[in-house]
Formats: structure tokens, sequence, C-alpha cells
């Protein structure tokens, strides 16, 4: 089977899996005739794996700094920052491509997120 090979902080992210229950729905809504649902699909998988990097970039910075006070300041900056930036995009979807793109850009962002906290397999210590 094809699989996407990240590095492991990625991998643990799952964005092979988070792109391919995107293509799944962006492609049922095509089919369904709704296109502009499917893009804005497209976007909100993109703005997950957007939001992943720069939610990489964040720890792999807070991992190397080695002063007391600058780590929680920089943490803070970059949930502002992530949380601006998500809702400046979805804005824009809404004023260029119209309200069925915004609701698809937020169901496949919702979609990606909901897909990194499911179980892979059974947890630890169940019977």
């Amino acid at each position: 089977m094809f699989r996407l090979l990240f590095p492991e902080p990625l991998g643990t992210l799952r964005l092979g899996s988070g792109f391919f229950l995107s293509a799944i729905v962006a492609g049922i809504l095509v089919a369904v005739g709704r296109p502009m649902g499917a893009a804005g699909v497209g976007i909100g998988f993109t703005l997950y794996a957007i939001n992943v990097f720069f939610l990489y970039e964040t720890a792999r910075s807070l991992l190397s700094r080695s002063d007391p006070g600058g780590p929680r300041f920089l943490a803070a900056a970059s949930s502002v920052g992530r949380l601006l930036f998500l809702g400046t995009v979805l804005t824009l979807v809404f004023f260029l491509l119209g309200r069925e793109a915004l609701i698809g850009g937020c169901g496949g962002l919702f979609l990606s997120q909901v897909n990194l906290h499911l179980q892979r397999g059974r947890p630890e210590g169940a019977i």
C-alpha cells in the first residue's frame, strides 16, 4: 500500500490520513454538485497543514531556546498568531469565494483536526 513518509514529528500529526479523508469528502461534494464546498474542504486541509507546520516550528524553536522568559511569550504569541491567521484566511475565503466555500473550509479544518485525535488502534492496556 502507498504510504506518505514525513519526518517523525509531522508523521504523528497524521497529515496523510487527514489528506485522504479530505479528498474523499471533496470528491463526494463534487459528485453531488457542490464544487465550491469541495474547494473549501481543500482550503481547510491546507490551513490545517500550515497550522501543523507553525506548531512544529514553534516547538522546535522552544526546544532550542535557553533563556527563561522567552518560551512563555513565544508560546502565547504563537497561539494568538495562529488563530489570527486562521480567522483572517477564512474571512478572505468567505469574501472571495462565498458562504459555501467558507463552510467547506471550516469542515475541512474540523475534519483534519478530529482525525488527529482519533485512535489508530487499541489504546495501551485495553482488553
